[in-house]
């Protein structure tokens, strides 16, 4: 029913119908929509466990766990978010506001491996964690010495990489329990991993500034003259590389 008082509501220009067909025709292309069962999961070991194998005590040899193998059997895993720390600014008139006050990124993710023959996945983590540990003495190893990086990559239909994050500063935390059952026939083992890290960033250059690539570089050169001048053991006890 008009009212006589002409619109009733302020907004601009609805879409255009080329411009909403352009949109829904997009719907069918490889850009259209992303799919949650391509993706690509590359594990990085930390140094002391090597770049691309980690001895394999069950082997009863010096063969090592292949490490891309270990990723390629990653069956699932959740891209991590980020989170604004907010308070409330209440040193306003009217109504208050929130206002960021931080930053703090998923504490945890998790992924799940389908499990080899000697639950090799198993053990390639368990030995990870005991970078973090002494068995013996229960003593806790440096932090730089258990931590590395995890590339996360959302695949197109073509296998392209379209959004892609990298985990800073990542360990196994918790690794699952294993069940076992007479009653699972023709059942693969899952093994469940979660994951701490510190932070993640971007994998996308088109996305990196370039002050801020700089602005890296700088600081890692910064850290690494400064902490050369540090004794040997006072590097050690502050966990520098």
């Amino acid at each position: 029913m008009s009212t006589g008082w002409g619109k009733p509501f302020i907004e601009e220009a609805a879409f255009r119908d080329d411009a909403l067909n352009e949109i829904m025709s997009g719907f069918h292309t490889e850009n259209g929509y992303a799919v949650p069962n391509r993706f690509e999961v590359i594990i990085t070991p930390p140094k002391k466990m090597g770049a691309t194998t980690v001895y394999n005590p069950s082997h009863g040899s010096d063969r090592g766990h292949d490490v891309r193998s270990i990723s390629l059997r990653c069956e699932s895993v959740n891209l991590p978010g980020i989170n604004l720390n907010t308070l409330t600014d209440s040193n306003i008139y009217g109504p208050t506001r929130e206002i960021v006050d931080g930053v703090t990124f998923a504490e945890d993710i998790a992924m799940v491996f389908q499990a080899s023959a000697g639950l090799d996945e198993r053990v390639f983590f368990e030995e990870w964690q005991k970078q973090a540990f002494d068995s013996t003495t229960w003593d806790i190893g440096y932090y730089h010495d258990y931590v590395s990086v995890i590339d996360l990559y959302l695949l197109n239909k073509n296998n392209e990489r379209r959004f892609g994050l990298k985990l800073h500063e990542a360990f196994p935390k918790t690794i699952g329990p294993t069940a076992l059952s007479q009653n699972a026939n023709n059942e693969i083992i899952k093994i469940s991993v979660n994951f701490s890290f510190r932070y993640w960033e971007t994998l996308d250059t088109n996305r990196i500034s370039p002050n801020i690539q700089n602005k890296t570089i700088e600081s890692d050169t910064v850290t690494q003259n400064i902490t050369r001048n540090y004794p040997a053991a006072v590097r050690a006890l502050g966990g520098f590389w």
